[in-house]
């Protein structure tokens, strides 16, 4: 399964599955394919035609961050996700600019949203530890 990550410079990236180790550059590396979101569903897919990228080194460690290739597939965070599409929107049309954070606020909502994938994939009941 493919990774979605988010760019250093907030662009969205596809994470292709198998990265490679280049023997001559003793290094790992990725190719990330750019991302689009659907407007209606919120869900990220590898753009067929978008541009493609080739990352040196192991991608989390270069500045990306996973997030959810389907940040509104919890009814909570998708509520959420409402509620601030909302305030900003309202902020925007007061005052005819846009909010100074919403940038920070989208962010936040894509790592609240990861976290609670990770924590969906975590197994509910881990084995017993054996004695210390």
């Amino acid at each position: 399964m493919n990774r979605l990550l988010r760019g250093p410079d907030g662009r969205h990236w596809d994470e292709e599955e198998f990265d490679h180790f280049d023997q001559e550059a003793k290094q790992w590396v990725a190719e990330l394919t750019a991302a689009v979101q659907d407007p209606d569903t919120g869900r990220w897919t590898a753009d067929p035609h978008g541009e493609r990228i080739t990352v040196t080194g192991i991608p989390d460690r270069a500045g990306y961050t996973e997030v959810s290739a389907d940040p509104l597939h919890e009814p909570c965070i998708a509520h959420l996700h409402r509620l601030v599409t909302e305030l900003v929107g309202d902020f925007e049309q007061q005052t005819g600019a846009p909010h100074p954070r919403a940038t920070d606020l989208a962010y936040a909502l894509e790592d609240v949203a990861m976290r609670t994938e990770q924590l969906r994939r975590r197994p509910r009941h881990p084995p017993p530890r054996r004695g210390r």
